[in-house]
């Protein structure tokens, strides 16, 4: 009576299981090969999903770089201007875009030295504005000059800063370009309701 009670009692998956070893049915082997090709498969497709989502999670942060459309400028440059490309008069200088703090933010150190005697120094440094990460920068110079800009990218490699319009006073833009090997850019100035005019020119060699 009790065999019979214990025959009829269902079986549990994993009683069948050891019932199925104790008694080495070939139906075993077979059953055992499936549940480890079915695990390796699981394994296989959670591999798979976790290199998904690794490349997708790259590609997200190359994408979402704020600082990717002006890597161009980065590193150390000499520039030269001629005696018509400057109100100063002929110079040459020396200037740098370097990320900083972890690369949350660009600096731009710059000097310059004219043939007329005048010299000029300055720094910008380019940020990014939360909640949408808008590129924008303020400029701080030797003669106590402060400008803020807004950035925007016309074209690849081409960058254009230009004054907040809210900003009082003149208004200012300066542009930076890749042509052939050389790093160009132009400053220049305006009345509030005027064009623009070119104050200065010059053309800048990476060292």
């Amino acid at each position: 009576m009790q065999t019979a009670n214990r025959i009829r009692k269902p079986l549990s998956f994993s009683a069948l299981y050891r019932f199925r070893v104790g008694i080495g049915s070939p139906t075993l082997e077979l059953a055992w090969d499936t549940t480890q090709h079915a695990g390796r498969k699981e394994m296989q497709m959670r591999l798979t999903l976790l290199a998904l989502l690794t490349v997708s999670s790259a590609l997200h942060a190359q994408t979402n770089d704020p600082w990717k459309k002006l890597e161009f400028l980065l590193g150390e440059w000499t520039g030269i201007a001629g005696e018509k490309d400057t109100q100063l008069g002929a110079g040459q200088g020396s200037f740098s875009f370097e990320p900083e703090l972890k690369r949350k933010i660009i600096v731009r150190r710059n000097n310059a030295n004219y043939d007329s005697g005048a010299q000029h120094d300055d720094m910008m440094v380019i940020y990014v504005d939360p909640p949408n990460d808008t590129p924008q920068a303020i400029y701080f110079d030797a003669e106590g000059h402060v400008i803020r800009y807004r950035l925007a990218f016309p074209s690849p490699n081409r960058v254009v800063f230009e004054s907040d319009a809210a900003q009082p006073g003149p208004k200012y833009r300066l542009t930076y370009w890749i042509e052939g090997g050389s790093l160009n850019g132009r400053f220049e100035i305006g009345a509030p309701s005027s064009d623009y005019k070119t104050y200065m020119s010059w053309a800048s060699k990476k060292r």
